[in-house]
C-alpha cells in the first residue's frame, strides 16, 4: 500500500493534536533533513494484563512504552469457578484502576493468562484435564461478561515467556525458548521474534509430552508425562521423606541453599532429565536461547546445571556448538504472567482500530 507524504503528515499532525504522539525533548531527539521526529506518548493509554493460576490471580496495568504503573494479585481457593474468578479478578482490577485514576477510555486492551490448551478459533480451553476450573468452557465470553474492554486470551506460560522475551533474559533473542518448570511445565517458543502459537493456538504443551511410555498414568490420558517427572509435586513427594511430610517449596530453597545432600541429589537427577528431553526439542526447534524458568530454576545451580550439561550433551553437535541455556531472569507465576499479559495487549493493540479511540474522549 503506498502513501502519499501529504495524507502522513496529516495522520501525525492529527495524532499530535490528540496528544497519542509527541514531539521529542530536544535532548532526545535527532534531526533528519531539517525535520522533527516524533514518537509515541507513553500516558497516552493503558494497557493491562491478568494472569490466573490455579491459586492465584495477579493484574497489571502498564503505559504504553511497556512500564509498570500499577499491579496487584490475589489468592483463590483451588476449587472456584471460572466466572468466581474473573468476577473478583474484575472487582480488584476496578479497584486498582479507580486507585491510579486511569480512566476506561484509555485502555486499550486486556491479555488474559488462562492454563491449558486455547482454541484461538472458539476461545474454548481444552480438556486434557478434567476438573480444571476452566476445562471445554468458552473463555473469553465469561471474561466479556465482567471486563470491558478489548480481551486477548493467551495460555498463561506463553505470557509468562512473552515477559522474559520483553524485559529478561530473552529480550535480545529472537529464536527463543522458553520453558516454566511448576506445578505444571509449559513452553513458549519465539521465532524470529515472534510468538509461535499453532495452526490453531494449541501449541506448547510440552508438560503433556511422554517420556516413559509404560510409565504412569496422567490425568490428561497419557502415560509418563514430562510434568509427572519434573513438576514440583514430584519433586516434594521425593524430598518430603528427608524433609518432612509438610515440607513446600520454600523448605526445598532454604534447604537447597544450605547444601542439602539429598535436595542436590533430587534436583540433579531431575534437571538432568529434563535436560535429556529438552535436547530432542532443541534438535527440532533450533533454538538459539533456551531460558528456563519456574520454580524448580529458583533453585539455581543444582537444577540449571544438570538440565543445561544434559542439554548440551544430547544435542547434535552444529545445535550444540551454538545454543545457549540460561535461567530466567523474572520471577515465575501470575504477577510476571500478568505484565506478559499486557505486554502483549499493546502489541496485539496495533492490529485493532482502537489506536484510532485514543484521545479523541
Amino acid at each position: 500500500m503506498k502513501t502519499s507524504r501529504t495524507t502522513i503528515t496529516n495522520i501525525t499532525n492529527e495524532l499530535l493534536e490528540r496528544n497519542v504522539v509527541r514531539n521529542l525533548k530536544p535532548e532526545l531527539q535527532a534531526v533528519r533533513h531539517g525535520h522533527e521526529l516524533v514518537g509515541i506518548n507513553p500516558l497516552a493509554g493503558f494497557s493491562l494484563g491478568i494472569d490466573f493460576t490455579l491459586d492465584q490471580v495477579a493484574i497489571s496495568a502498564s503505559d504504553l512504552a511497556g512500564n509498570t504503573v500499577a499491579e496487584t494479585a490475589f489468592c483463590v481457593d483451588a476449587a472456584d469457578t471460572a466466572d468466581s474468578r474473573v468476577a473478583a479478578a474484575a472487582g480488584a482490577l476496578r479497584t486498582m484502576l479507580e486507585e491510579r485514576g486511569i480512566d476506561d477510555a484509555k485502555i486499550v486492551g486486556i491479555g488474559v493468562g488462562i492454563p491449558g490448551q486455547i482454541d484461538r478459533r472458539t476461545h474454548m480451553v481444552g480438556g486434557s484435564l478434567p476438573g480444571q476450573p476452566w476445562s471445554m468452557l468458552d473463555v473469553r465470553s465469561i471474561l466479556a461478561r465482567h471486563l470491558p474492554f478489548q480481551i486477548f486470551v493467551e495460555n498463561n506460560s506463553r505470557l509468562e515467556g512473552f515477559a522474559e522475551k520483553r524485559w529478561g533474559a530473552g529480550q535480545r533473542s529472537d529464536n527463543m525458548l522458553y520453558l516454566s518448570f511448576s506445578s505444571g511445565v509449559g513452553m513458549a517458543l519465539f521465532t524470529e521474534g515472534q510468538l509461535y502459537r499453532g495452526s490453531i493456538g494449541a501449541a506448547g504443551e510440552i508438560g503433556h509430552m511422554s517420556t516413559d511410555i509404560n510409565g504412569a498414568p496422567c490425568p490428561c490420558g497419557n502415560r509418563g508425562c514430562l510434568v509427572q517427572r519434573t513438576g514440583t509435586a514430584h519433586v516434594l513427594s521425593l524430598l518430603r521423606p528427608a524433609l518432612g511430610a509438610t515440607a513446600d517449596w520454600s523448605d526445598v530453597l532454604r534447604e537447597t541453599s544450605k547444601g542439602n545432600p539429598v535436595c542436590l541429589t533430587i534436583l540433579a537427577e531431575v534437571g538432568a532429565l529434563a535436560g535429556r528431553f529438552l535436547a530432542g526439542i532443541a534438535n527440532l526447534l533450533d533454538p538459539e536461547l533456551v531460558v528456563i524458568g519456574g520454580e524448580l530454576a529458583q533453585t539455581g545451580e543444582p537444577f540449571m546445571g544438570p538440565l543445561a550439561m544434559a542439554l548440551k550433551s544430547h544435542t547434535l553437535p552444529l545445535t550444540s556448538s551454538h545454543i545457549s541455556v540460561v535461567q530466567a531472569a523474572l520471577p515465575p507465576g501470575a504477577t510476571t504472567g500478568a505484565r506478559g499479559g499486557a505486554a502483549l495487549a499493546i502489541r496485539e493493540m496495533a492490529k485493532t482500530p482502537i489506536i484510532d479511540e485514543l484521545g479523541t474522549l
